[in-house]
């Protein structure tokens, strides 16, 4: 082996886990307060995910809007009070509640619309996933997963909900456009959980609240509340969180797609005269119609 190969596989050893990256805060009114990141503070190490608000939210603040080219996906956490009720352009007319997981595909357009029942408090994740171009321009389509249907691992120290994909033995909600993993993970303190990844996934970890220590690929992250952090793709392994004190965070991994994209808003397609084409189908009122709200 030339020894400039082994000088960088070791680089690259040692920069699979990526940078501590604190979200950015994001308010809109007086009902929506985020902490926001975004694909780009990640230098692509967030690929497939696009954008991940933690959200809360106590009253409408947006409109009905268009998707194309992603998925958009609401998973609420199991604080948040009253409902959530949401609408689409696939008929879809619901009330999601807390520990409830909504998975839009948009692929080659729809339109939806997400507001707070009065009273509620909206507790949760909004999350952008990339699709690949070959599903860009497929027909929309969703998944609903009701708290009560996701499978929990419990132990001393931790309780992980599998809102989707697998850990270990124990097997979530499936049907995503790609593989797909989300876990929900609280840790008491001195609580520790481990998760296997795969040569091919890349993950994403986030401290929703309190502060975890993340170990993988022989380094260690310390997370305090509110930042996040990526595993990059390349070597099958197990990635281990610790806490010394109540812990709240999420795991994401998936494939990244490793395709060129070009973005307008919640419009994310492979190239600019995709994005135009789509904007026209749903001025021309192609996505169809959303339900009535009662």
């Amino acid at each position: 082996m030339d020894p400039t190969d082994t000088l960088a596989t070791a680089e690259v050893a040692a920069d699979r886990v990526g940078d501590t990256i604190t979200g950015s805060p994001h308010a809109i009114g007086r009902n929506f307060t985020a902490r926001h990141f975004s694909e780009e503070m990640f230098r692509g190490r967030m690929d497939p995910l696009l954008m991940v608000d933690h959200f809360v939210m106590t009253g409408p603040t947006f409109a009905p809007h268009p998707h194309a080219g992603i998925s958009a996906v609401t998973m609420m956490f199991e604080d948040a009070t009253g409902g959530f009720f949401n609408r689409d352009t696939l008929g879809k007319r619901f009330t999601l509640r807390a520990g409830d997981l909504y998975w839009l595909a948009a692929a080659g357009g729809a339109a939806h619309e997400e507001v707070p029942e009065p009273g509620a408090r909206t507790h949760a994740l909004q999350i952008f996933v990339n699709l690949p171009g070959r599903l860009k321009h497929g027909p929309a389509h969703s998944l609903l997963v009701r708290a009560e249907d996701i499978p929990v691992i419990e132990d001393d120290g931790h309780r992980v909900r599998v809102v989707l994909g697998r850990s270990g033995d124990v097997a979530g909600a499936t049907g995503t456009p790609e593989p797909f993993t989300l876990l929900d993970i609280a840790l008491s303190p001195g609580g520790t959980f481990s998760h296997p990844l795969s040569s091919d996934e890349q993950a994403w970890i986030y401290v929703v609240s309190g502060a975890a220590t993340l170990h993988a690929r022989e380094q260690a992250r310390v997370l305090p509340e509110g930042r996040a952090t990526t595993v990059r793709a390349g070597e099958e392994g197990i990635v281990r969180l610790e806490a010394g004190v109540d812990t709240h965070a999420v795991l994401l991994a998936a494939k990244p797609i490793g395709e060129t994209f070009v973005k307008h808003g919640p419009v994310v397609m492979s190239t600019m005269d995709d994005v135009r084409k789509v904007l026209i189908d749903y001025a021309d009122g192609r996505f169809g119609e959303l339900p009535l709200e009662r």
